[in-house]
């Protein structure tokens, strides 16, 4: 997934309106915000990147989840330990509605949206 400041604005929304039930698995949800004992370290270096967004706002691309479906994947196969690439290295602003959100067995949460108007094809979860 790229860095992209909708999952900051995202995770917000979700743990200001979220009460998700997690499956059943060792980690314990204090909250719809917080758990612990989550073991979701898939590219955990990428996951928790301290980087900041740009302060120059035109280094910022506006895109739709239909821009984001039409992307090609990635061009390099990706390990557990795979560092970010191509694209991902980007900075975007996503804008789109929230379709769903799962809590996954392991702490991590899965959000897909869809373009506001919903006239075009593709989710990105």
């Amino acid at each position: 997934m790229t860095r992209a400041t909708f999952t900051v604005a995202a995770i917000v929304l979700v743990c200001s309106t979220a009460t998700a039930t997690p499956q059943p698995s060792s980690v314990t949800f204090e909250s719809p915000c917080e758990c612990r004992d989550n073991h979701g370290q898939h590219r955990w270096a990428v996951k928790t990147d301290p980087a900041t967004p740009p302060t120059d706002a035109s280094a910022i691309q506006s895109v739709t989840p239909s821009d984001v479906f039409s992307w090609p994947g990635p061009d390099v196969p990706l390990t557990q330990s795979s560092e970010r690439t191509g694209i991902e290295n980007n900075w975007f602003a996503l804008t789109g509605k929230v379709i769903a959100v799962k809590v996954e067995t392991d702490g991590d949460l899965h959000i897909a949206l869809a373009d506001a108007t919903g006239d075009k094809p593709g989710v990105v979860s």
